[in-house]
């Protein structure tokens, strides 16, 4: 539950209180003012007390002052005087002295006239307190908007992370280990006049490790670290961003040798200047305050400044130079035995059935980032739990990879016997072709059963390359553009589930024209260039890289290549119409089949099958 931690609400309160619960003094009866001098007539007023235009009285003996049925006897009562000066009363005082009524004086309450006329201008000061404070995020002082909100971890919140935690990314952790021994040990480092590094940029897709070798650094340092991620610098008042700058570094200063770590730094690190409007904004003046921190006049500070993102071409070219960031890290997506070593960790503590086969989910899952490794793992752990197993095995991989990728099983979703023919076809043509073609993707299991957007995939094993050819690009065009192939030789019609498979093979024919040479027109020319994104508004003030009619030609030659890509998967598709009708017909009664069915079928046809005759659907 979260703590009140506003004491001036509280004290509000409590006054009102006070002043509600003073007047429960004074009797809540009332009697008429005619009434009041007949009992003080009839000798049983012991006292008066006369506050302004009211007299509080109190009776020798309890009296009932009322005549209803349920009327009680009082011990006292209250009657307002006559306050009217043109119609005095003068014959009061004379009464209660003839009666010997007592008559204390007491002195007017002033500050309750006090209050009554400070408590509205206090009420809103409070208010206003309040709302600047949550504003703030309940800090306790006012002035501590401007105070740094990175975490400090020490020797009595130590990091428990190490390198050994962190698998894969050796290269990285090498780079990062000379930083810890650096702080570690300077004077091995100071008596070859080497300099301490000011700071070390971490750069790498999502979900890669940045913050995990961050962590990792904090925990083999033993050194103060202090965390914080860069869009906490940020705030609405003007100043701010770089009043918490200013102070998270003096905290560093004091507690060196340290390491500050700075995480989605592109948040505050953007080029200055690049934007559409320009102009000094409160973003430009956090970064300005960390560029004069961290290369300032002060050479002395045993200080490493860590950053962290996933957008270094965005970054202020002020930021990157020597001096500010020596050294920039790349923490890439991991390869096979990286993903291997990145499973091990995440299944330590899951219970695994015989026969599952890390390395098998390795090659299952390429591409992926260290994040979703962990996402695979915990996936197949609820899939395991669903069903009421006591361990996991590949089955479940098996699903939660499919989970992942495409997304859960639509088994709401109507189809029609002719779009289910349609989508066998289509995915057997993507299937036969990947199979005939040498040096293609390894086919995996081909599926009709619709999941999330789409209605059938194909599953590969790609074999993980550096370098493209042209000649696998064109066969991953073939095999892209196989399923419309397929749809119009074996059901006389087209359908729109060649959407996606279209835009992937454009993307792929485009990127062979303008950036790496491979186009008819243009074979040793790159006609674009990774100049940044729009918003930065770089785009916007160049000219265009080149002219209409080089745009007409780049259009003729991707043209050209997907052309080319078509007739091919077409003439597969044709050639090998047996394996065709095998596959689909595989697919039509068991909706799910491997690679090894579709591998069988090809290899009787063996390159000399006829085209069946086509049907329509």
């Amino acid at each position: 539950m979260r703590r009140f931690s506003n004491p001036w609400l509280i004290v509000l309160f409590v006054l009102a209180l006070f002043l509600m619960f003073s007047q429960t003094s004074v009797p809540r009866s009332s009697v008429d003012y005619n009434q009041f001098k007949s009992l003080v007539s009839q000798d049983k007023v012991q006292q008066v007390v006369i506050k302004e235009n009211v007299a509080q009285v109190t009776l020798k003996q309890p009296e009932t002052l009322d005549s209803s049925p349920n009327a009680k006897p009082q011990e006292g009562f209250t009657v307002r005087l006559p306050s009217n000066p043109a119609l005095p009363d003068n014959e009061l005082m004379p009464l209660l002295r003839a009666h010997n009524v007592k008559l204390p004086v007491q002195a007017p309450s002033q500050w309750l006239n006090w209050v009554a006329t400070f408590l509205p201008i206090i009420l809103l000061f409070g208010m206003m307190y309040f709302f600047f404070m949550r504003a703030q995020g309940g800090q306790s002082g006012v002035m501590q908007f401007g105070q740094s909100r990175a975490k400090k971890y020490g020797k009595e919140n130590r990091v428990p992370t190490k390198f050994t935690d962190v698998a894969g990314h050796e290269e990285a952790k090498r780079e990062l280990v000379e930083v810890v021994d650096f702080l570690k040990n300077p004077g091995k480092y100071h008596q070859i006049g080497a300099e301490i590094p000011k700071g070390v940029l971490l750069v790498g897709p999502p979900g890669t490790g940045k913050t995990l070798l961050a962590r990792a650094i904090a925990g083999e340092a033993d050194v103060p670290f202090f965390s914080v991620s860069a869009s906490e610098f940020m705030e609405m008042f003007v100043g701010v961003g770089a009043s918490r700058v200013r102070t998270l570094f003096e905290d560093a200063r004091k507690s060196a040798p340290a390491i500050m770590f700075i995480d989605e730094i592109d948040s505050i690190g953007r080029k200055r200047g690049a934007g559409i409007g320009g102009g000094h904004d409160e973003r430009e003046q956090t970064l300005n305050q960390i560029l004069s921190e961290m290369d300032g006049f002060d050479k002395s500070s045993s200080v490493i400044v860590l950053a962290a993102t996933n957008r270094p071409d965005v970054l202020d070219p002020a930021l990157l130079r020597p001096g500010r960031f020596d050294r920039q890290v790349t923490i890439d997506l991991p390869n096979l035995k990286e993903r291997e070593a990145i499973l091990k960790v995440h299944l330590r503590n899951k219970p695994l059935g015989e026969g599952v086969d890390v390395e098998e989910i390795a090659k299952s899952t390429p591409y992926f980032s260290g994040a979703d490794l962990k996402n695979v793992t915990n996936e197949a752990a609820l899939e395991a739990a669903r069903i009421g197993k006591t361990k996991i095995d590949m089955s479940d991989f098996y699903r939660a990879l499919d989970k992942i990728t495409l997304g859960l099983e639509n088994g709401s979703l109507s189809v029609s016997p002719d779009e289910k023919r349609a989508i066998a076809y289509h995915e057997a043509g993507h299937a036969v072709t990947a199979a005939v073609i040498p040096g293609s993707d390894k086919l995996q299991k081909v599926s009709i059963i619709p999941r999330g957007r789409a209605l059938g995939a194909a599953f590969y094993l790609p074999e993980e390359q550096v370098l493209m050819s042209k000649e696998r690009l064109e066969n991953q065009l073939v095999v892209s553009l196989g399923g419309r192939a397929a749809e119009e030789v074996f059901t006389g019609n087209v359908t729109s589930g060649a959407a996606d498979d279209f835009r992937k093979a454009t993307n792929i024919a485009r990127k062979m024209v303008l950036e790496w040479g491979m186009g008819d027109n243009f074979k040793h020319m790159a006609l674009i260039t990774d100049s940044g994104p729009v918003f930065l508004g770089e785009d916007m003030a160049k000219p265009k890289a080149f002219s209409e009619h080089t745009s007409q030609l780049v259009d003729e030659d991707v043209k050209r290549i997907l052309n080319k890509a078509y007739e091919r998967a077409r003439s597969l598709v044709t050639e090998y119409s047996a394996a065709m009708h095998e596959v689909a017909d595989a697919l039509l009664s068991q909706e799910l089949i491997t690679g090894d069915v579709v591998r069988d079928a090809v290899a009787k046809v063996g390159g000399q099958g006829q085209p069946m005759p086509q049907t329509t659907a």
